[in-house]
């Protein structure tokens, strides 16, 4: 899922980017948190209203001097309707905020690891005044496993039907 987020930027997130900026900074964001309570956020927010998980981005970079893609994978046992999204900086700061009332981003399930990547929109904010620092981590890789599970499972279901059906054509049932 890749999804173009318009954030509220808070008040603590701009005065981090405004005390790095002065000191020839830039602000680092590190983690992404997901909740389950949707609502339309304000610049006064310093915390999710429910979150449910902080997982450090896996992979980021700069698309443009005012856009950010980032991906992380969800890997948890927890349940939940993601339906808030909160882009923390390295020191905990809430830099910014998605949530959007009546609308869920994704569905949480402990038997399903939730890859997402979003594509932060940063208007109101120095240009190149925020990073992104990320593990390294290919995502790409990382789902191999579960194509490699569902290709097993087609090739086993292709297997039976071709078994009962020269089973059917040996007992002379066409």
């Amino acid at each position: 899922m890749s999804t173009i987020l318009k954030p509220t930027i808070t008040t603590a997130g701009l005065q981090a980017i405004f005390n790095a900026d002065s000191n020839g900074l830039q602000a680092k964001i590190t983690q992404i948190g997901l909740g389950d309570q949707a609502y339309d956020p304000n610049q006064n927010r310093t915390a999710l209203s429910s979150e449910k998980n902080r997982i450090n981005i896996a992979s980021g970079r700069l698309v443009t001097p005012t856009q950010i893609h980032m991906s992380v994978i969800d890997d948890s046992n927890k349940t939940f309707w993601v339906r808030e999204v909160g882009f923390y900086l390295s020191d905990g700061t809430l830099f910014a905020v998605y949530s959007e009332a009546g609308k869920a981003l994704a569905f949480k399930s402990p038997e399903v690891d939730l890859l997402l990547a979003f594509d932060l929109a940063l208007t109101g904010v120095p240009a190149g005044s925020v990073n992104i620092i990320d593990q390294g981590i290919d995502l790409n890789i990382l789902i191999a496993p579960e194509l490699a599970k569902m290709a097993t499972a087609q090739i086993s279901n292709m297997y039976r039907y071709i078994k009962q059906k020269l089973t059917l054509l040996k007992a002379g049932i066409h």
